[in-house]
């Protein structure tokens, strides 16, 4: 199974998004961090301050007009009470760390004064009878950070300057320490944002190179395709203009050998349609046939060699073409001539080619393995990416070190398969040739139970 993505676009997108999320998730946790820091000092320094403002308040009252403000002030969120006894126990465990609230009370508050500071789940804790005394311990059940504190209660207990206690019960909100939507959803709507535009611009970078590898694919098959489009950034427009200077010569090129084709078919006809009329005036009969069969051997091979090299030629428009109905054509001519083809699989969809020259690649296959093997077999099978057609026969086979050299121009095995059986050593090729102008591919192989097999890829 592979991780990375294939295609360049998948890669690039990949790399660009892995890199997104993970700063946008570090930029989360900085800001979710930040938020919690803020709160902490917000929430401590505001209480703090109204406290030792209560406190200083309160400490300039007499008992009277005292317990009529507390009245008056004892609202949510924050309780205020004169009756509540000094809570610390004897058994209170001095925290290691800090509490932050206690350290800005004791700033605000002017001397040292007696005070207790707790962080309960905003139950009363019960109650100790115990007096005031200035060494006492704070307690810190929960630690003083914001993500401690949803639903949690300060309990602060201050004493005045003539003896008497403050209760001061201030409940933090739920609300406050939830979670932030509104921040998280803005981050996510950037993610997106950026995602998108990331990915228009490495499809807006990679398109170009799909372009070209699609133009490359499709020079093989018509190449008199239209040129690429020199736009877009300078190595893109280098590279296109690269290759339709390439596309040009090629046309230029096999333009110029069709012409030398059409020179050396019509003055190699001559001589030997000359040489045919000079034959038929020999009166001796065993001379004349001899020369006969030497003009049709020659005439055979200058149409054989003309033919293989028309092989990669795309004067042939292209269009659709039934696959099954060829194949059906070929079944019947053979069973005409007495062979014997058997076809399994069939093309679901018609396949665009040249249809004269894909004929003649199968008819030279199908000959071949009826001429050599007595018997055809056709195995079709059409996927999305390609069409494969294999044809297989019952004939000796061909050497290992061989199944190559059979596609070179009037090689020819010896044996059965020699010049005096018939052929010319060009069939194969010119079908290679044919499978290959369409893209494809043509291969040979021996099968385990005897016999060779050409195998025909031909891309969709």
């Amino acid at each position: 199974m592979r991780l990375l993505p294939r295609s360049l676009f998948g890669r690039l997108l990949l790399l660009l998004m892995g890199g997104l999320i993970l700063a946008q998730l570090l930029s989360a946790a900085i800001q979710l961090y930040d938020r919690g820091q803020v709160l902490h000092r917000a929430f401590g320094a505001d209480i703090a301050q109204r406290i030792a403002a209560l406190v200083n308040l309160l400490d300039t009252l007499p008992i009277g007009e005292r317990r009529r403000l507390v009245a008056a002030l004892d609202l949510p969120p924050t309780r205020i009470s004169m009756d509540l006894p000094w809570q610390p126990d004897a058994s209170a465990t001095p925290s290691q760390i800090p509490l932050p609230l206690t350290a800005l009370l004791r700033r605000y508050l002017p001397g040292d004064r007696p005070l207790w500071v707790e962080i309960n789940d905003g139950n009363p804790p019960p109650l100790a009878e115990q007096r005031p005394d200035q060494t006492l311990p704070y307690r810190h059940r929960r630690g003083w950070y914001a993500r401690d504190l949803e639903g949690k209660e300060f309990v602060v207990q201050v004493g005045l300057s003539d003896g008497g206690i403050v209760t001061f019960r201030h409940h933090l909100p739920e609300e406050v320490f939830s979670w932030p939507y509104r921040l998280l959803l803005i981050l996510l709507i950037l993610l997106i944002s950026v995602a998108l535009l990331a990915a228009l611009a490495v499809r807006w970078l990679t398109r170009p190179l799909a372009l070209l590898a699609n133009a490359a694919t499709e020079l093989g098959r018509d190449i008199q395709r239209p040129p690429l489009d020199e736009t877009g950034p300078l190595e893109v427009q280098r590279a296109a203009r690269a290759f339709n200077t390439m596309q040009t010569r090629l046309m230029r090129y096999i333009q110029d050998r069709g012409r030398v084709l059409a020179a050396v078919s019509h003055d190699l006809k001559t001589p030997i349609t000359r040489l045919r009329l000079r034959t038929e005036l020999l009166e001796d009969e065993t001379l004349k046939e001899k020369f006969q069969a030497d003009l049709n051997e020659m005439q055979s091979m200058v149409q054989a060699t003309l033919d293989f090299m028309r092989g990669t030629e795309h004067n042939e428009p292209v269009t659709l073409m039934d696959i099954n109905a060829l194949l059906e054509s070929l079944q019947e001519d053979a069973r005409d001539r007495g062979g014997e083809i058997h076809i399994q699989g069939v093309a679901q969809v018609p396949f665009r080619s040249r249809p004269l020259a894909l004929k003649r690649c199968l008819t030279n296959l199908v000959d071949n393995a009826l001429h050599y093997g007595q018997r055809a077999f056709i195995q079709v099978e059409d996927k999305l990416d390609r069409l494969s057609i294999t044809i297989a026969d019952a004939g000796p086979g061909i050497p290992e070190a061989e199944l190559e050299r059979v596609f070179e121009p009037f090689y020819r095995l010896e044996g059965s398969r020699s010049r005096h059986t018939g052929g010319t050593g060009l069939g194969l090729g010119i079908a290679r040739n044919i499978a290959r102008a369409h893209g494809g591919e043509l291969t040979l192989a021996n099968r385990r139970g005897g016999g060779l097999e050409a195998r025909l890829e031909l891309p969709r």
